[in-house]
């Protein structure tokens, strides 16, 4: 816990003194789709940030200003963030491809505020640092840098949560008990795969804290992900499961070294079954991390490949936290029945927005976030669905999650979401979305699910699509549904 008298090394300061240790050391490397590469040292990380960040100084920024990036992920979106940063600056990414209502949404949230893209929307253009004539020298700023993220995008407008914590760090402390315990260490050699408005954002840049080399992929290509291990000797790697589904289906990825790779972590949805324990084969249980948090940041749990290989489909036990599962008066369940999850620790606590937003279920200090699960004898939480992705079918409750696992079992089902349609009588039905890879077909698919779940559970229509409207984090897009 940070007190008055903790001495903080900001961001910015962080990134000064692994240019001075090793200056000609890789920092970053953007590899393009055709595998062409571009890459930074640790000094020319530190000398371009330094004059972007001046740069942004000239256009008003300071340690009360807000900074929003909607950039893909590269260089510009390092320099640009590490710069802002440098300015004490709170920097909130977006996805570059959102709709005109959301980034009308963000902007009503954020108020006043700089924009850096390339859209007509932006303030200023990526790469203005390059014809830039200040310095490269740091620049003295007071305050503690910030960020915030997207949530509820899924399903509606986005919301901006504030980060709890700054981008600063006890002088040292660098690396936190958590990591460590998943395979992460100082130096390691990361691949980004995941956009830089998601998950990837705090991957990239807390893995350039750690003093990792970062490979950043500016766009996800399957074929490219065991090429990029086996040449840079990857040893760290956060994916989802969407992601993790594509590279098994690369055709020759048993021909790639992947023994590199100490530490997959994996989260942000559920995994497939048949994916997870593809990739425990692939790797090893030993280096396969599951992790369930939330953007709220309310609480977590862990398991590693072989505890789930002993409890297959749980998502861990929680990691310094605690866990309830409640019914809908509030009242603690037992072991193996379903209700909703409530997470809650002393750090604990209602998300703070910018711009406002809900507040989420909270009981005695607890807090949900509206998923459903149960947990086990020992303590270990298994998800079943969202709350409000439950279909209701005449009564009988249906989680969507649990079709859709079951649809992904078929192996000529390369990706499906399910969905629940008005019915005169039932209230819903079921309705499935799948994208086809072979001759399957509705009887096929409705043959198939018939032998995995209850009637009540089976789709009454079946729709084969080219795809799912899914964002590049791998999270549906629900509400095109």
């Amino acid at each position: 816990m940070l007190t008055s008298t903790t001495r903080l090394v900001t961001y910015g300061e962080r990134i000064g003194q692994l240019a001075a240790e090793h200056p000609a050391k890789v920092a970053v490397r953007q590899v393009a789709p055709n595998g062409t590469t571009v890459a930074l040292t640790w000094d020319e990380l530190e000398r371009r940030t330094n004059v972007a960040a001046r740069g942004l100084a000239d256009h008003g920024v300071t340690a009360a200003s807000t900074v929003a990036i909607g950039l893909p992920p590269g260089l510009d979106h390092v320099i640009a963030t590490i710069a802002a940063w440098k300015c004490a600056a709170l920097v909130v990414p977006f996805d570059p491809t959102a709709s005109p209502a959301e980034r009308a949404a963000l902007a009503a949230a954020l108020g006043g505020h700089v924009s850096i893209g390339t859209g007509t929307w932006a303030t200023i253009r990526p790469g203005w640092w390059q014809e830039s004539t200040h310095s490269d020298a740091p620049m003295a700023v007071e305050g503690l840098p910030r960020a915030a993220s997207l949530t509820g995008g899924t399903t509606g407008l986005p919301r901006v949560i504030l980060r709890p914590r700054p981008w600063a760090y006890e002088d040292g402390a660098w690396l936190a008990s958590h990591e460590r315990g998943q395979g992460m260490r100082l130096g390691q050699i990361q691949l980004v795969a995941l956009p830089l408005y998601h998950t990837g954002f705090h991957a990239i840049y807390q893995g350039l804290a750690l003093d990792h080399e970062i490979i950043v992929m500016t766009r996800f290509v399957p074929s490219l992900f065991p090429k990029l291990v086996a040449e840079y000797r990857v040893s760290h790697v956060r994916l989802v499961a969407a992601l993790m589904r594509m590279i098994l289906d690369v055709p020759d990825l048993a021909n790639h070294d992947l023994s590199s790779i100490e530490s997959v972590h994996h989260g942000a949805g559920p995994c497939p079954e048949p994916v997870k324990r593809a990739w425990l084969d692939l790797l090893g249980p030993d280096r396969v991390y599951e992790v369930y948090a939330s953007q709220e940041r309310i609480g977590r749990t862990e398991i590693r490949g072989d505890e789930w290989l002993q409890r297959p489909g749980s998502v861990g036990r929680p990691a310094g936290c605690d866990i309830r599962i409640l019914d809908a008066d509030g009242q603690p369940l037992p072991a193996g029945q379903v209700g909703e999850v409530y997470l809650g620790s002393p750090t604990a606590k209602q998300p703070e927005y910018i711009g406002g937003g809900p507040l989420l279920a909270e009981r005695d200090g607890f807090f949900s976030v509206g998923d459903l699960g149960y947990l086990d004898a020992d303590g270990y939480l298994y998800l079943v669905d969202r709350k409000s992705n439950v279909i209701n079918v005449g009564g009988t409750n249906v989680y969507a999650a649990e079709v859709e696992a079951a649809l992904l079992e078929h192996p000529e089902v390369a990706d499906a979401v399910v969905t629940g349609r008005p019915h005169d009588y039932l209230g819903q039905t079921v309705h499935a979305l799948v994208v086809p890879v072979g001759s399957v077909d509705s009887a096929v698919l409705d043959a198939h699910c018939r032998g995995r779940l209850s009637t009540a559970k089976v789709p009454m229509s079946y729709e084969l699509v080219a795809e799912i409207p899914r964002r590049s984090s791998g999270k549906v897009r629900r509400s095109d549904l």
